[in-house]
Parts: structure tokens; sequence; C-alpha cells
């Protein structure tokens, strides 16, 4: 009886914990507190919409004076990284080692004993 219940909690204790969201994930503190900070960041946010009204107007005038010249596209390599921490990479190998011992451990179990069960 503990064979099958453990059989069938692992795999899903798996699955929860690859597959799952976090369910608190936008706490009532974090909207706090950039309410406190609200006034702080309209302020800011004006001084850039009004950096960028400048700059687009400088554009604007450039182009009607005939003076645009279209700006060089930049020459950079894409980056070939999928963005996982060394943490989250032996996370996910000790994740695979621990459902390939689990499935090898089920499938010598449901042969059934011939006396002692060896793993390995």
């Amino acid at each position: 009886m503990f064979k099958r219940i453990s059989s069938l909690v692992l795999p899903i204790m798996l699955l929860i914990t690859l597959f799952g969201t976090p369910a608190l994930s936008n706490t009532s503190s974090e909207k706090s507190k950039s309410d406190e900070n609200g006034s702080s960041s309209s302020t800011a946010n004006e001084v850039k919409n009004e950096k960028l009204r400048t700059a687009i107007n400088k554009l604007v005038s450039e182009a009607k004076a005939g003076q645009m010249t279209p700006a060089p596209r930049p020459q950079s390599q894409p980056r070939n990284s999928n963005n996982l921490s060394k943490g989250t990479k032996i996370a996910i190998a000790v994740g695979v080692v621990v459902a390939v011992v689990a499935i090898i451990v089920v499938a010598k179990a449901d042969k059934g004993p011939s006396g002692p069960i060896a793993v390995f």
C-alpha cells in the first residue's frame, strides 16, 4: 500500500513543483508601497515625458529643414542565453536525477520482491 501511495505522490509533487504558479505573487504591501511613492514617480514621469517631447520636437524640426540623416543600426550579436541561474540549473539536474531514480524504484517494485529490492 505504501508503494502505491508513494508512486502516486512523487509524480504529483514533481508536477506541482515544476508547473505550479505562486498564488501570492502580488501582495498588498507591494501595492501600498507603490501608492506611497506615487507623487515622486509622477514627477519623474513628467520629467521623462518632457525630455522625450523636446527630443521629438528637435527631430521634427530637423526633418522639416532637410537635415535628417538615418541613424545607423547597431551591429550587435544576439545573446545566446537561456536566462537560468546556476542554482536553477543545478535544481533542474537534481530534479531529473530524482525522477529517474523514482522511476527505477517504482519499476523494480512492480515486478514483485523476490528478495531484497536493489535500486542499482
